[in-house]
């Protein structure tokens, strides 16, 4: 019996082939992509929304003692001020980074030890302030800025609306964000000089002071949607200005 001819691909069947391979792949990358990013940016949201929820609690439970609030300030109450508090007390404490602030937040120095204390206890560790390309803080030690995704709105105060938003990605330039937005027809936001990630200058990610999280994008730099209606002004006698807290500095709003 003869062996059965086999015939091959021509070359221009290959070639064609490669081609329409081709128009797939770069086709599906972009897709994959975007949905790749999207599920990093809802995983980086509720990392986001896990300290403001930690924070708020802890502000609850302090409450009734008489206690002040956890959110970072960038002047220390005087004891004078205010005899109730411990001067090691964190409400008393002045914080020019946020790195510096979320290491006491969680009581850094003691982790790993049977004196560890973190004003938070619950929904917040190190792993919040990374991912998206922003490496987690392994072992114990000093939290360092590369470890730490967030900037934080600093000298927060009740009365402030809850639009405002107090926790920002750090490939945003806080500094570009309005004190009063009333007289402004749009948001020209900055992207930071200084951190590429998360995402670089691509998608960011806002949490505002009453909870929502907002996922945006590089076209939302001059949408008026994105912030309509925040109010920075923090102008009252003896209180200090609202200021944001990048991981190894201080931002104050336009």
């Amino acid at each position: 019996m003869k062996p059965r001819n086999r015939q091959g691909f021509s070359m221009v069947e290959m070639l064609v082939i490669t081609g329409v391979t081709g128009l797939l792949t770069s086709a599906l990358i972009p897709a994959t992509t975007q949905a790749t990013r999207n599920a990093g940016m809802t995983t980086v949201g509720g990392c986001g929304r896990d300290i403001y929820v930690s924070i708020i609690g802890a502000n609850v439970e302090r409450e009734p003692l008489g206690l002040g609030d956890v959110w970072p300030k960038t002047q220390a109450v005087k004891e004078e001020d205010n005899r109730r508090f411990n001067m090691q007390d964190i409400s008393n404490m002045a914080f020019q980074n946020s790195t510096d602030y979320f290491y006491e937040l969680y009581d850094g120095a003691n982790a790993g030890t049977a004196e560890h204390a973190p004003y938070v206890v619950l929904l917040f560790d190190y792993s919040k302030l990374a991912g998206a390309g922003v490496p987690e803080m392994k072992g114990t030690g000093k939290l360092k800025p590369e470890n730490n995704m967030w900037c934080i709105a600093g000298n927060v105060r009740e009365e402030m609306e809850d639009v405002i938003p107090v926790l920002v990605t750090r490939n945003v330039d806080c500094s570009s964000l309005y004190k009063d937005y009333d007289d402004q027809t749009d948001t020209p936001l900055r992207w930071s000089e200084k951190y590429d990630t998360p995402y670089g200058k691509k998608q960011f990610l806002v949490i505002r002071k009453g909870g929502a999280i907002h996922n945006a994008r590089a076209t939302h730099f001059t949408s008026r949607v994105t912030y309509s209606g925040q109010k920075f002004t923090t102008t009252a006698e003896g209180k200090a200005p609202l200021v944001y807290l990048t991981p190894d500095g201080i931002a104050h709003p336009q």
